[in-house]
């Protein structure tokens, strides 16, 4: 396939996340203009204008829940990237609130303001999970975002891995702690683990080929259970 590319304006949600520190990275070195949206810029200001091409890279302080901040940043952005999740609920992070009410109200101003892609990271096989909260309240972003905007894509990757990721850190962490650790469902879930930056080009190859599917399930080369994960990370 033959395609121009052309410089675009992205708007950033979770950049400061393992994801967006390696997607910051590729879309300013292929021109892309790119905002980043976080909670507390003196915390995570210099870490993330380190994480892109000098110039490329802006960095904006708001709450995501403020909506008069966040009008100001949809003005004159192409592509808005939502990459904000949580896997556990906090006191003021609710599953209800990250997943439902955040992705709602984004797809709301995406339509408002005419952007022209939304990329919006779920997480694959919540289908098949309907005992799960967790995959329950990003099921009901997905369907909320869906029927507020036409031009967008859900990417549903299976776990995502790196050398900071939560994921096997958290299970490092507590292989360490625990004399004895419990494998549910005898360990036989089964993962097709995919790496960042693989991940990354996925999303860059969305933005830059405009692909339209509405779905898009990522996964990596190998079929994997999780006793075999941790068989890996005992080694």
């Amino acid at each position: 396939n033959v395609y121009f590319l052309i410089m675009k304006k992205v708007l950033i949600f979770g950049g400061s996340g393992q994801c967006g520190r390696h997607l910051i990275r590729k879309l300013t070195k292929r021109n892309h203009l790119v905002t980043v949206v976080t909670r507390n810029l003196h915390k995570k200001g210099i870490i993330l204008k380190t994480q892109g091409n000098p110039g490329y890279v802006e960095i904006k302080e708001a709450n995501i829940f403020d909506e008069k901040q966040l009008n100001n940043l949809f003005k004159d952005k192409d592509i808005c990237i939502n990459l904000v999740g949580i896997l556990f609920e906090k006191k003021n992070n609710s599953f209800k609130n990250i997943h439902i009410n955040f992705p709602t109200m984004l797809s709301q101003k995406c339509e408002k303001y005419n952007i022209k892609k939304l990329i919006h990271v779920s997480a694959l096989g919540i289908e098949k999970s309907l005992d799960s909260k967790y995959a329950i309240s990003k099921l009901e972003g997905e369907k909320n975002i869906i029927n507020n905007f036409s031009n967008l894509n859900i990417l549903r990757p299976s776990v995502v891995f790196s050398v900071d990721d939560n994921f096997t850190t958290n299970l490092m962490t507590l292989l360490n702690l625990l004399p004895i650790f419990p494998l549910y469902y005898s360990g036989k879930t089964k993962f097709c683990p995919l790496h960042v930056s693989d991940f990354c080009d996925i999303i860059l190859k969305v933005i830059e080929e405009n692909i339209s599917d509405k779905i898009i399930e990522c996964v990596g080369p190998e079929e994997i259970s999780f006793k075999e994960i941790i068989k890996k990370l005992l080694i």
